[in-house]
């Protein structure tokens, strides 16, 4: 089996090599890649000292362009995680958790559950998966962008992040649920986690830098657009975006 991590960044070279030694350590035979979303500070300067990693980048179009470039770059893999650079994991078993429930459940997409949960509606399945793995389920109420797994097939399925989207928000959350549509989410609590694994990670600075630091009413423009662009898409119906990168 490949396995992929996807790192998406944009202006936190500061941090970004952090990040990098903290994936490499925490993880083998992996394919990393560093997608770049027109960074104007020292990325690129900071990724040529990993030569090990794999450096895509384009101009600035926001978190759903560079996910696609992460995401082609990694498309060959049958387990692919994505991290965006505020996130860091701190302990070597986390993408092994994730890839052997994928597998046990047939779920093919997880996203990150860290303030609010929901009750499992079917504890039989979380039990089942307890007394398989010694692992416990976790769900919430949507899916969080900073982190992201998948498989192969769900890529197949249902492609990447829509290009409609511009900027920051919402993104992530429209082809999450594309995958959930695709019956890739076995389980009526689509928003999926694994509460070991929820351990293994810090979040550092996430309100800092990156995209926190253009104007906060630029922000919010592009939130409320993208807003308006997820009610549009789901009205539509799309069920697959090809997978393209610019």
């Amino acid at each position: 089996m490949k396995r992929g991590v996807g790192i998406v960044t944009y202006n936190r070279a500061g941090r970004l090599g952090d990040l990098i030694e903290a994936v490499l350590k925490t993880t083998t035979d992996c394919l990393v890649v560093v997608a770049d979303d027109g960074s104007t500070d020292e990325t690129p300067q900071v990724v040529a000292s990993f030569p090990d990693v794999l450096y895509v980048r384009g101009p600035n179009k926001g978190v759903a362009w560079n996910k696609n470039r992460a995401l082609y770059a990694l498309q060959g893999c049958d387990y692919i995680a994505l991290l965006e650079d505020d996130l860091f994991p701190t302990a070597p078993i986390w993408f092994g958790l994730y890839e052997a429930i994928s597998g046990f459940l047939g779920v093919h997409h997880f996203c990150r559950v860290q303030d609010k949960e929901v009750e499992e509606t079917i504890p039989e399945c979380s039990e089942a998966v307890r007394k398989e793995t010694g692992q416990h389920l976790i769900y919430g109420p949507s899916p969080r962008g900073d982190f992201t797994f998948l498989t192969r097939r769900a890529l197949q399925a249902v492609g990447g992040l829509h290009p409609d989207f511009l900027g920051a928000g919402h993104a992530h959350g429209e082809w999450s649920e594309r995958i959930a549509r695709a019956g890739l989410i076995p389980h009526p609590l689509k928003w999926m986690d694994i509460r070991e694994a929820r351990d293994c990670f810090e979040q550092r600075g996430d309100t800092e830098g990156g995209r926190w630091a253009q104007d906060s009413a630029k922000q919010a423009e592009e939130i409320d657009r993208n807003r308006a662009v997820r009610k549009r898409l789901r009205m539509s119906g799309v069920s697959h975006v090809p997978l393209e990168i610019g």
